[in-house]
């Protein structure tokens, strides 16, 4: 793979690590999945929650009816239970609506669970309260004598007790009465019901239609109100602190990416108001899940006496009790107040006036358990009281006992003890898994990138070192080679009888490492009849030899001028490196690289001898001149040519 190839994927690489850290895919991915789409994975969760949540309901049966009625005693009450039912929490008839949101219509029928009930059955019979009679006569406690004595009379004919048997399904699914015949016939716009059950009535979504927030643009806002019948506000309450459900949950799912230091808010019908959540303790493990328990808001039902805001939940400016809040007008105007069961946290005067209350926080508190990122509860125990509070109702003797007291009926538990395995396994994906996709994936890309950016670099370097020597080498040859092409090319118009500098001529050694020599023989007619196989001159330039008069120097060697003139060797000549000229000695068997091959040296030889006494006139007048000179003097014979500069040179006679 080339440097350059390496050098882009590495590149690659580390862009892609910012590229991550900068945009952390799994948040992005995250955020998606909580956007609430038709069809998608979380809202086919939210529309029909796989949970299994119930709701475990505990009665405070009457057991001294006839003392207390009589003034001997205080209420006296034994709680029993529990009887459990299975929620089936559904949204139906969803619309998705153009503004971001999704409208609705409640609905949690709920099925009897007769293993989680124990040896409680829904026939059980029990003593409670009769909470038609004692609604009426509580709201016409102040009305006319008139109004007053029909009441009186209308109770006498149906021979209503305040306090009556019946059985735990009648009492919380409801009972025929005929004083709910009469208000349902005579005041219909109070009373819409012939059967008055405390649940029934807790569970009546027929006239609700919610609308709740899909997550564009925020996804931390998905599955959370927008709306309750309509309204960002509850009638019942005013300001925004007791009225507004905006951003609460329904239990479902809650705000997502909560903050450590963040309250959430929480709203169901049966508590008639929003109620404020904050994080406690540390972090907990539910499967394979981690969240944080969230409890109901310190003095949450104090009206105002200890924290000021909560004021606003006194109805029509009627203050009840520290640890009650008046939900009348969520209850069909019967005088219905909430509490925690037992009446925890409440005012002492409202254990003191029943017996039989034990309020225990490790029993009797509620929790949610979120998990923060998502806003999904791992768990939930939601624990209410609901109670018939009164005024004076000494107008009615049948009812008169109780007057200013604060009777308790049932709480109820809405749990969910842990997620299913389904949901375990597959947020834990969501929540514990895929988060490594962020820190993986940069770190895989960086140390991808940076190691193949680092080969790259060393890759290129070296390739670039040893291409850099090729050149250096190549260069050098090249630049002798153009210099000794540019001389020739400058000279070749000269006179031909210029002579060259010593230096401009090249010894072409013998294989043999003998003193190179070039010997002349005198012959008939030509100027050599033999080159010496073994030995010979060879010159890089043609040699032109001087007229015999101008040459000849009896008993001195002879100095052969060289010539431009002759051009049939200059291919040859271009092979030859100048640098072979300087200062060491030319042998062809010395391992020099400036010299070409023996066989190379032996062409130029034959070819500069032959040229040099073949083609120029001079040449050939001067080898005649010689050869008149040998007859005379046969003793000397041709000899090296030796370099001025080379004191050492021998001449080299043949006799």
């Amino acid at each position: 793979m080339s440097a350059f190839l390496l050098l882009v994927i590495g590149f690659l690489a580390i862009t892609t690590a910012v590229l991550v850290k900068v945009f952390q895919p799994y948040d992005l991915i995250f955020k998606w999945k909580l956007i609430m789409s038709e069809g998608g994975e979380i809202f086919n969760l939210w529309a029909l929650p796989p949970v299994d949540l119930y709701i475990k309901i505990y009665l405070f049966n009457i057991t001294n009816a006839e003392a207390f009625l009589a003034g001997r005693e205080r209420l006296k009450v034994e709680q029993v239970g529990p009887y459990v039912y299975k929620e089936i929490m559904t949204h139906k008839n969803v619309t998705f609506n153009k503004n971001n949101t999704m409208s609705s219509t409640p609905s949690h029928p709920l099925v009897w669970q007769e293993e989680m009930s124990g040896s409680r059955h829904e026939d059980d019979e029990v003593i409670m309260l009769n909470i038609a009679m004692l609604a009426i006569s509580h709201l016409t406690a102040n009305h006319p004598f008139l109004v007053r004595m029909a009441l009186k009379t209308l109770l006498a004919s149906t021979k209503s007790e305040p306090i009556v048997r019946t059985t735990v399904k009648e009492f919380m699914f409801g009972y025929p009465s005929a004083l709910a015949t009469l208000g349902n016939t005579f005041l219909p716009n109070w009373i819409s019901f012939e059967k008055v059950g405390l649940i029934d009535r807790m569970y009546d979504f027929t006239t609700d239609y919610e609308t709740f927030y899909t997550g564009v643009p925020d996804p931390a806002l998905s599955g959370l109100y927008a709306t309750y019948r309509g309204e960002k506000t509850l009638p019942q309450w005013e300001g925004q602190h007791c009225s507004n459900i905006e951003y609460a949950s329904d239990g479902t799912k809650f705000k997502s990416f909560i903050q450590p230091n963040e309250t959430v808010k929480f709203f169901r019908k049966s508590m008639c108001r929003p109620i404020n959540l904050y994080r406690v303790g540390d972090e907990k493990t539910y499967g394979r899940l981690k969240g944080y328990n969230y409890v109901f808001e310190d003095n949450a039902f104090d009206n105002g006496v200890n924290n000021e805001a909560n004021k606003c939940f006194c109805r029509k400016g009627d203050c009840q009790p520290v640890g009650l809040i008046d939900v009348t007008d969520c209850y069909y105007g019967f005088p219905i107040s909430l509490s925690f069961p037992h009446f925890m946290n409440g005012d002492l005067g409202l254990q003191q006036n029943v017996t039989g209350m034990h309020p225990d926080p490790a029993k009797h508190s509620s929790v949610f358990v979120i998990q923060p990122e998502s806003g999904l509860p791992l768990s939930l125990s939601v624990k209410v009281q609901i109670n018939m509070h009164f005024k004076d109702l000494r107008n009615y003797q049948a009812v008169s006992k109780f007057s200013h007291l604060t009777a308790p009926m049932l709480w109820f538990e809405i749990m969910m003890p842990r997620l299913p395995d389904s949901l375990d396994s597959r947020f834990n994906f969501y929540l514990n898994i895929l988060p490594m996709v962020n820190p993986l994936g940069f770190w895989s890309a960086l140390l991808l990138g940076v190691s193949l950016l680092s080969y790259a670099i060393c890759k290129a370097t070296l390739h670039m070192s040893s291409y850099g020597r090729q050149s250096a080498k190549i260069s050098e040859g090249n630049n002798a080679r153009v210099n000794l092409l540019q001389k020739l090319k400058n000279s070749g118009d000269a006179a031909a009888n210029q002579v060259y500098s010593p230096c401009e001529v090249n010894l072409i050694v013998d294989r043999s490492k003998q003193q190179p020599v070039i010997v002349r023989s005198f012959g008939d007619d030509s100027v050599f009849q033999q080159v010496h196989r073994n030995s010979g001159y060879a010159l890089d330039m043609e040699p032109a030899l001087s007229d015999a008069a101008e040459s000849s120097d009896d008993g001195h060697n002879y100095d052969i001028p060289l010539s431009r003139n002759l051009k049939t060797s200059t291919t040859l000549l271009t092979d030859v490196c100048t640098e072979c000229f300087h200062n060491s000695p030319l042998k062809a068997d010395s391992g020099n690289e400036c010299l070409p091959s023996t066989a190379v040296f032996d062409r130029l030889a034959t070819s500069l001898v032959s040229s040099v006494f073949s083609s120029s006139p001079s040449s050939i007048q001067s080898s005649r001149s010689r050869e008149s000179a040998a007859s005379s003097n046969p003793t000397k014979d041709w000899v090296q040519y030796i370099h001025p500069d080379r004191s050492d040179a021998k001449i080299i006679q043949d006799h």
